[in-house]
């Protein structure tokens, strides 16, 4: 299992509007940085509840939630990404990666 997985092409959405930038998950959690400002969330793993692996219009995304109830929404996913996203989930966050409305 890799430490560190990055994607390039994701979509944040923030309130209803899309905003494109790199994800990067690493052992202490999740950090996305916006192309067009700059701003960095970070999301430390112990912090995360849940993550659900949901159809978007842009292919899948994860939708993640706080212990303290934020939310935070990732899309531009390929559907053969779930299984190395469930892993790393599970192994460095110790979260399951629920599936809703997957095909198999």
């Amino acid at each position: 299992m890799t430490d560190t997985l990055e994607f390039d092409e994701v979509y944040q959405e923030v309130k209803g509007s899309m905003n494109d930038g790199r994800l990067r998950l690493n052992h202490q959690g999740i950090i996305f940085k916006n192309n067009k400002t700059g701003k960095v969330d970070n999301i430390q793993g112990s912090e995360l509840s849940e993550s659900i692996w949901r159809r978007v219009a842009l292919g899948h995304g994860i939708k993640l939630t706080t212990k303290n109830g934020h939310v935070y929404k990732y899309d531009g996913f390929q559907d053969s990404e779930f299984d190395k996203l469930a892993e790393f989930f599970k192994s460095h966050f110790r979260v399951d990666l629920h599936e809703k409305d997957r095909k198999s």
